[in-house]
C-alpha cells in the first residue's frame, strides 16, 4: 500500500521519535486505567502541544522522543497527527492485553502499540522505536531532495535578472536576502502591492506555518543546508571556483546534511547546476562540506 507522506509524518509524530534511548520503567511513565483513557490523553496532550504530558505519556526515558530542537517542526508535526486522529481513529484489541490505534483516512496501524503490564496500561514506546525513527528520517530524507531541486530552479530563476543592480546576471551566493536588498533567493515580497516573489517565495510560502517563530539557522525538517561556491576534480569540468570577480558566475552548487545524525537524517545530499542529485553516507563526525565533489564513493539519487 502506497501510505501518503502526511499520514507517515504523522504517524512518526504521535511518537515523536528522534533517537532511541532504551526502555522506560513503569515509575518514569504514566500509566492507564483502559486504553481508551490512554487515547484520552494522547488527544489532549497534541491538543495543547504539552512536551510535558507527552514525556509522560511515552516515558521520561524516551524524552528526546517527544521533544526536540525543532520547535516549529515540533508544532507542525503535532498538528498534523492530530488532523489525522481527528479524521479518524480506532483502537483495534490483538490480544486481551495488547491494542494498535488506528489513525487517519486509511487507518493506518500506530507503530508503538499499548499493552497491559500489571493491570494498567501503557504505550510500549520501545517496540516502535525502530519503525518510527526510519519514518522520520524517510520523510526528511525527501525533503532534502525537495530543496535541492527547488534550489536548481530558484537559482536559474534568479540570474535571468539583474538583481543587484550592477549590470551582471549571476547566481546567489545566500539563501536571504540583506535587509532592503535582493542579494539572496528569498526577499519579503507582497504580491497585493505587486511586489516580485523571490525565487524561493513559493517554497518559503508552502511551509508559511513551519517557519511561524522560527530563528535563522535552525534546521529545515531536520537538515541543514549550505551554498558551496567551488567544486572539485571529480566534478564535470574538474576542480574551480563558482566565484569570478567576487560574483557566482561560473556555477552553483548545495549540500543538505543532517543536524542530528542517525536522529533527523542519515545521508548527506549534493547538488550543482548540472541538475543531478548525489547521496552518501557521511558518517556522524564528517567535517562540514565546502566544494562539490561527487567522487565514486557517492550515488545518484533517482528522479521521481
Amino acid at each position: 500500500m502506497n501510505i501518503p507522506t502526511r499520514l507517515l509524518i504523522a504517524l512518526a509524530t504521535i511518537a515523536m521519535l528522534l533517537a532511541p534511548l532504551g526502555v522506560a520503567s513503569a515509575e518514569q511513565q504514566q500509566t492507564f486505567a483502559t486504553p481508551d483513557e490512554a487515547v484520552s490523553a494522547l488527544e489532549q496532550a497534541l491538543k495543547s502541544n504539552d512536551d510535558a504530558a507527552l514525556i509522560a505519556i511515552f516515558g521520561s526515558a524516551h524524552k528526546r522522543l517527544v521533544v526536540t530542537p525543532d520547535e516549529a517542526e515540533n508544532r507542525e508535526l503535532r498538528a498534523n497527527a492530530l488532523a489525522e486522529f481527528e479524521a479518524f481513529h480506532m483502537l483495534e484489541e490483538t490480544s486481551a492485553d495488547r491494542r494498535i490505534l488506528r489513525i487517519g483516512d486509511e487507518a493506518w496501524p500506530m507503530p508503538i502499540p499499548l499493552v497491559r503490564e500489571h493491570g494498567v496500561w501503557r504505550f510500549a514506546t520501545e517496540e516502535g522505536e525502530r519503525e518510527v525513527l526510519d519514518r522520520r528520517i524517510g520523510a526528511n530524507e525527501r525533503e532534502a531532495i525537495k530543496v535541492l531541486r527547488a534550489y536548481l530552479d530558484a537559482q536559474r530563476e534568479y540570474a535571468t535578472q539583474d538583481r543587484m543592480g550592477d549590470g551582471v546576471l549571476q547566481y546567489a551566493r545566500k539563501l536571504g536576502s540583506s535587509p532592503g536588498m535582493r542579494d539572496g533567493l528569498y526577499w519579503p515580497a507582497d504580491e497585493s502591492k505587486g511586489e516580485e516573489l523571490s525565487p524561493f517565495g513559493p517554497l518559503i510560502a508552502a511551509s508559511a506555518n513551519y517557519f511561524k517563530d522560527r530563528n535563522p539557522g535552525d534546521a529545515y525538517h531536520g537538515y541543514y543546508f549550505r551554498i558551496l561556491t567551488k567544486q572539485g576534480k571529480h566534478a564535470a569540468g574538474g576542480a574551480f571556483s563558482y566565484i569570478i570577480h567576487g560574483r557566482m558566475l561560473a556555477g552553483f552548487a548545495m549540500a543538505a546534511y543532517p543536524a542530528q545524525y542517525g536522529a533527523s537524517g542519515v545521508m548527506t545530499f549534493i547538488v550543482n547546476n548540472n541538475g543531478v542529485v548525489y547521496q552518501k553516507n557521511r558518517g556522524a563526525s564528517a567535517p562540514p562540506l565546502t566544494e562539490f565533489d561527487p567522487d565514486a564513493s557517492w550515488t545518484r539519487v533517482q528522479e521521481p
